[in-house]
């Protein structure tokens, strides 16, 4: 069966996994749908939904906020991000602080599940039978493996995998 599409108005499972599009939006101001996705976190809450992440999330997080901070650093000063990174490798030190405190609001809202051996075979079955992209695949794999089977995503991609649920505010 084909994966349901809700809206952030559905009515909610008891257990949603949340992938790092729906994660950065919702901490991040500057971001699309900001303000959706930092409602329906305040939903998820207030309902007594059990988010969930991974570590997936903590990374594609925090890689997030550096690379904002070094193409931010860039523009300033004339340069590619990976330029001002390569020049000044001690930049990311102080953009840390700032990674920090949104790794603390996200452990705040969220459960993270571990990641066990299996999760690489199936994200990798997941890859094939999808076309999705890895990072894709595992947050799918890692999410299954611990029984979920809903997601709040702003990433389309979610929508090919049969017999899942997904919550998204894109449209």
């Amino acid at each position: 069966m084909p994966a349901e599409r809700r809206s952030f108005y559905d009515i909610l499972a008891p257990i949603i996994y949340w992938d790092a599009t729906f994660a950065i939006a919702g901490l991040e101001e500057r971001e699309s749908f900001h303000a959706e996705c930092d409602a329906f976190a305040r939903r998820l809450e207030s309902e007594s939904v059990l988010s969930v992440t991974s570590d997936f999330v903590y990374n594609e997080l925090a890689f997030y906020k550096i690379k904002s901070a070094l193409t931010d650093e860039g523009n300033r000063t004339g340069q590619h991000w990976l330029d001002v990174k390569r020049h000044n490798p001690t930049f990311i030190a102080t953009v840390m602080p700032d990674v920090e405190v949104k790794k603390a609001e996200l452990e705040r809202v969220t459960l993270k599940i571990s990641i066990s051996d299996t999760v690489m075979e199936q994200a990798f079955r997941l890859m094939h039978t999808y076309s999705l992209l890895p990072t894709d695949a595992f947050h799918i794999a890692i999410a299954f493996n611990s029984g979920i089977h809903s997601f709040v995503s702003l990433d389309a991609d979610f929508l090919r995998v049969d017999d899942i649920v997904v919550y998204t505010c894109v449209p």
